[in-house]
């Protein structure tokens, strides 16, 4: 009987340092780059959703089709996935997920397009923590060939917003830099660089206030 008890002590601890409390409903934003399309985590400042996380993904051929004039629009297209462990997407181990399609927000009266989609992960481009006391104003910008960059705001100390944005610029797909901002809140254009005709994808403020 006593080693029964340790046995199953055993196994409810283990189980309880195995439990991963990054399972959750992890919504994302899509939008489209040259055809492509890419998702991003939806961020909080805090908690298990304190993540900038962005990947190209792929969809079904016919619901691409269906999305591509919808994201050229810049419409707000928004995911509803299945619950999943965020920590096994950032690693890599969760290579696909199904999900709801709405055009604008989910959680904000958004309209649901398509159900149960399967979204496979294929290149990850931005995989960052947030720090929620640097300072705002500071720039991701990653490479994706063609002359594109993708330009995200490093989420910091409230009131902070999360913005993704393309420009024209000389980076080679898949190089990584940090431009800095003279502003605080979501910028239009970079002055004194050579990061030209900036244009928003995205854009949220409510949830960093």
């Amino acid at each position: 009987m006593k080693n029964t008890f340790i046995f199953l002590l055993l196994i409810c601890c283990g189980s309880i340092r195995a439990h991963d409390h990054s399972i959750g409903l992890h919504g994302m934003v899509l939008f489209a780059i040259n055809d492509r399309i890419y998702a991003s985590h939806l961020p909080m400042p805090h908690g298990k959703h304190a993540v900038q996380f962005i990947f190209e993904t792929q969809l079904p051929s016919q619901y691409k089709a269906q999305l591509i004039p919808f994201l050229k629009a810049h419409e707000l297209i928004t995911v509803r996935p299945e619950t999943f462990s965020l920590n096994k997407l950032r690693a890599g181990q969760l290579t696909k997920f199904s999900g709801d399609i709405f055009i604008g927000h989910f959680e904000r009266s958004g309209k649901i397009k398509h159900t149960d989609i399967t979204f496979k992960v294929q290149n990850t481009i931005l995989n960052k923590d947030i720090n929620s006391s640097q300072r705002n104003g500071q720039f991701y910008t990653l490479g994706l060939g063609n002359n594109t960059c993708l330009l995200v705001h490093k989420i910091g100390r409230s009131p902070s917003f999360d913005q993704i944005a393309t420009a024209n610029c000389d980076y080679r797909a898949g190089k990584i830099a940090e431009l800095n901002s003279s502003m605080n809140g979501p910028v239009k254009r970079f002055e004194l660089t050579d990061i030209k005709n900036t244009n928003t994808l995205y854009l949220e403020t409510n949830d960093f206030k």
